[in-house]
């Protein structure tokens, strides 16, 4: 999997979503940006962009944009919900800020 560094304004090839957890972990944050808008399940917030970073080794947590606007929203995450959340796979592109 490809993905750009806007910092070191470079491509950097990475096997799997868990080279971008470790990406995290080491104090970057990882920018996916969506093939399409995602709304919630009640319709209350929309966004196609997720900026995700790590505020502990095993904590995460997900802030959101929608069309270049960053939203007050964030969520937060264990290691354990990455599983389920953390979905590079549905990305257009992503880029490491």
């Amino acid at each position: 999997m490809k993905i750009y560094d806007t910092v070191k304004k470079e491509d950097v090839e990475i096997s799997d979503y868990r080279d971008l957890i470790k990406i995290m972990q080491d104090g970057r944050q990882v920018d996916l940006y969506l093939k399409e808008k995602k709304s919630d399940e009640d319709g209350y917030m929309s966004w196609d962009v997720e900026h995700w970073s790590s505020v502990a080794p095993k904590r995460f947590i997900r802030c959101y944009s929608l069309e270049g606007r960053v939203l007050g929203e964030s969520t937060g995450h264990n290691i354990y919900d990455l599983e389920n959340e953390f979905k590079p796979a549905e990305a257009a592109k992503i880029e490491l800020s």
